[in-house]
């Protein structure tokens, strides 16, 4: 049997994650492998949790040398930051890859020949990919090998798989391990391990994460306190048929089967999260009305997916691609410190958790949103010092239509002719994107949330955290009536979106309109119109929209101006509303300061307030200043804009951006216009670098002691 644990927090992550999740299921793993000389693992640890684990706790470092030297563990490879390799150009994925086998031999002597995949999300093409980075061997799940026409006896073995003709390793996990480890009595699981033994079995794999030792609910209690895991390793060393064994035995000892082609895909819970609500039900009712035997031959959906799901996701992920393309241009020619500066802030850019979300994603958390994107544009600003500043249309964001993008040497402004918004605007100075938000939408998990609340089977507080069943089968949430909070956006929030209410009618909301963009002669200078007959106009007879959006100060101002304009024969009296979302950390951050007109509030406290002429937004938490003149004055309302999501806590409303509305009640006689304008100015911050990591030197493993029970945390 081979052990596989993988351990990882996204480099944005707060240090008090990083602490607590290692009290409570890491360093307890460890110096429990550590009481258990007969128990044998392999152990990944992602870059950054490596780093922090380096600098706050040598003891886990000093513990896990102990346990290479005495040959009881292998430490696996993967890529630096934890991206989805499928989703990274691939000279990052190789690079990453390389620097991490780099980073554990030089703490520990050991130069890893396997890798974690990240979130086992597997392509074709990767066998060559993981070869040029050295890499002989990887465990995927069981599902991918059914998916590829072996039958559920035939995964006791291992496979080779190639691409042009370069091989890896591929290990099967056992699905049913990961749903009985830990959560059921250490009985059932060398009971399914007796069974496969009998079957025929030369190898059974579980690879699952770290953090289920501890980190999730109700498992510190149940393997630690309660002496799961105790019972577990010596269940494990005194059963005669099972010899335990780390990936690089198996490879090394055990031929394999024969040559096998994966087909893409991700472990099952992976692949119905990558699916909008209604794809995924039906891809659960798929898998169910075949049943076990050939549930796995239902096609499985590609992570990729996350970005036809999630635009924000999709925006961030071609936006890095972007700097990736200008950093291996300028890396051609330029080896200085600043660029390997920049090359690692793209690759921490790149970790996986921010581009998708299912119980463990990571898109709905502002602060892993704001790291990402703090890091490209640390990486851009230095790109950014030799631009000649410039607009052009170009589809970056492959959707079809094409955005307007400018880039100067202070920042950059993407407009979008969906809603006619801005949908990203950059300060280099400060690191931040003004407007990295995110909409609310229909997710599958919300339907379970409704039913776990009508039927009563919600898990609340103390309840929650007593509950040891998995995350995948017990409804928890963090307060009661959760469902009651469940709102949907139209499209996704960006600058200057429009709405608009005839007389005492139903408010127009044109965020989701598609617009015509035409960049005019001067080049920061960009018109998007909505004419009649335009179907979201059509209940006004005569009205059209202009919007003139101009970016100026390379790319520390912009603004919109709008012409409402009526070809009617009747005037239009109309209250019409600019509204501009803004990324915050979070709604309880006391120095994040918004002044509306002479009134002052937080992002958590909404206010409305009459013929503001200036909007000003002093955010300590990003590193920002921004003014919004207003012209003519106009209402201006604020509030904070929540999301319900999933953890592995359960469920939760989470703080995703500030919305500022700007009301006009405006008339407009036939023949005529009104204009509307508001400038935005911004100023940010500086924010260096981080300073770049040198290269840990080997650490001299130091050695075991007749003390061990000692090393136990907690």
């Amino acid at each position: 049997m081979a052990l596989v644990f993988h351990q990882h927090q996204p480099a944005g992550n707060f240090p008090s994650v990083f602490s607590e999740v290692t009290e409570r299921a890491y360093a307890p793993l460890v110096a429990a492998l550590y009481r258990h000389p007969e128990v044998k693992a392999s152990l990944h640890f992602s870059g950054p949790l490596l780093d922090w684990l380096e600098a706050n706790r040598p003891d886990v470092i000093g513990d896990l040398s102990d346990l290479v030297r005495r040959g009881q563990i292998e430490l696996l490879s993967g890529g630096y930051y934890e991206p989805v390799l499928v989703g990274v150009p691939r000279r990052d994925g190789v690079g990453q890859i390389r620097a991490l086998t780099d980073r554990v031999h030089a703490i520990f002597g050991q130069r890893p020949l396997g890798a974690w995949l990240t979130e086992r999300v597997w392509e074709p093409h990767l066998p060559s990919l993981l070869a040029e980075a050295g890499i002989a061997y990887t465990v995927l799940d069981d599902e991918h090998f059914l998916r590829a026409g072996l039958k559920k006896d035939e995964t006791g073995e291992s496979y080779i798989t190639e691409d042009q003709g370069l091989p890896v390793i591929v290990f099967p996990g056992s699905m049913k391990l990961r749903y009985l480890i830990p959560f059921r009595d250490v009985s059932a699981t060398i009971k399914e391990l007796r069974e496969r033994h009998a079957a025929g079995a030369r190898l059974v794999v579980y690879a699952d994460d770290g953090e289920k030792f501890g980190a999730w609910p109700g498992t510190y209690q149940r393997v630690h306190k309660d002496g799961w895991l105790e019972q577990f390793f010596s269940a494990l060393a005194q059963a005669d048929f099972i010899q335990t064994a780390t990936l690089e035995d198996a490879w090394i000892f055990q031929k394999p089967a024969r040559r096998i082609y994966i087909p893409g895909g991700a472990y099952p819970e992976m692949s119905a999260w990558a699916l909008d609500a209604a794809a995924a039900r039906r891809l659960q009712q798929a898998r169910h009305k075949l049943g076990e035997e050939l549930e796995s031959l239902v096609t499985a959906p590609l992570w990729r997916n996350f970005f036809a799901k999630y635009p924000e996701s999709n925006a961030l992920h071609k936006r890095m691609l972007i700097v990736s393309e200008e950093l291996a241009r300028r890396s051609i020619l330029d080896s200085s410190m600043e660029v390997r500066q920049a090359q690692q802030n793209l690759w921490r850019a790149q970790g996986n958790d921010v581009y998708w979300h299912g119980v463990f994603g990571g898109i709905y958390f502002p602060h892993l949103r704001s790291d990402a994107y703090a890091s490209l544009l640390k990486a851009e600003r230095i790109l950014s010092e030799r631009r000649v500043a410039a607009g052009e249309s170009r589809d970056y964001d492959v959707d079809g239509y094409d955005e307007y993008i400018f880039r100067g040497n202070a920042g950059a402004v993407f407009v979008h002719v969906q809603g006619g918004a801005i949908i990203e605007w950059d300060i280099y100075a400060s690191a931040t994107n003004l407007v990295d938000t995110l909409a609310r939408r229909p997710e599958a998990e919300h339907e379970d949330l409704r039913r776990a609340e009508k039927a009563g089977k919600v898990l609340v507080g103390k309840a929650a955290e007593k509950e040891t069943k998995s995350i995948h089968e017990a409804v928890r949430a963090k307060e009661r009536g959760m469902s009651k909070l469940l709102e949907y956006d139209p499209a996704r929030r960006g600058l200057f979106q429009d709405s608009f209410t005839v007389r005492k009618g139903e408010p127009v909301n044109l965020h989701a309109v598609y617009y015509t963009l035409t960049p005019q002669r001067e080049a920061r200078t960009v018109s998007l119109t909505l004419e009649p007959p335009a179907r979201t106009l059509a209940a006004t007879p005569g009205l059209g929209i202009r919007k003139d959006i101009r970016i100026a100060d390379e790319g520390l101002a912009a603004g919109v101006r709008y012409r409402l304009r009526n070809d009617g024969d009747e005037s239009i009296e109309l209250s019409f509303t600019s509204a501009s979302n803004l990324g915050l950390l979070g709604e309880h951050e006391a120095l994040d300061v918004i002044t509306v007109g002479t009134r002052k509030t937080t992002a958590g406290k909404p206010i409305e307030v009459r013929n503001v002429a200036e909007v000003q937004v002093h955010s300590e938490s990003k590193h920002f200043d921004l003014t919004l003149a207003i012209d003519p004055p106009a209402l201006v309302a604020t509030k904070p804009i929540y999301a319900v999501t999933n953890s592995e806590s359960g469920f939760e409303r989470i703080y995703q951006q500030l919305e500022i509305a700007m009301t006009w009640n405006v008339t407009i006689e036939p023949d005529s216009h009104v204009d509307l304008e508001i400038r935005g100015t911004a100023l940010g911050q500086m924010v260096e670098p981080e300073v770049m990591r040198p290269t840990a030197r080997r650490r001299k493993a130091t050695t075991p002691t007749g003390e061990t029970p000692a090393r136990q945390r907690r």
